[in-house]
Parts: structure tokens; sequence; C-alpha cells
């Protein structure tokens, strides 16, 4: 099953982290698309639940940086 799920970040210092984090998910399977933003401090993520969880997404972001902290944003 497709999800889309909102994703807040903290700890991006830069719009290099966002590219950094979108060729990251961009290049895990289950994920069909990303669109993150550095300004906003967070990513949307579109993966096939099927093959990818929430809590996977999360560990790939953190694994980029120590300081990222990826939490399913509540908004």
């Amino acid at each position: 099953m497709v999800r889309k799920v909102l994703f807040k970040i903290k700890g991006m210092h830069c719009t290099s982290c966002a590219m950094n984090i979108d060729g990251e998910l961009e290049d895990t399977e289950g994920v069909k698309l990303t669109k993150t933003s550095y300004a906003k401090q967070q990513t949307e993520v579109t993966f096939d639940s099927e093959k990818i969880s929430v809590d996977k997404v999360i560990s790939t972001i953190k694994k980029l940086d120590d300081r990222y902290d990826a939490r399913v944003s509540k908004d």
C-alpha cells in the first residue's frame, strides 16, 4: 500500500542537508518520492508500506547525520 507521510526533521543546517536526505531516501527500496525542505525542517515521503516501514524511513534519515532528529509530524 502506498502511503504519504510528513516527517519533521531537526538538525538540518543547510540546503545540502535536504538534498542528501532526498538522495538517500530515493535510493532506498520502497521509497517512491521525497520532498525535503530545509526551510520548513521537514520531508514528505511517499513509499510502499509493504516494502519499507515508517521506522526504516526514520532510521535512514538519522544514519546520515547523528544531529538529525526525525519524527512523524502530528500536523
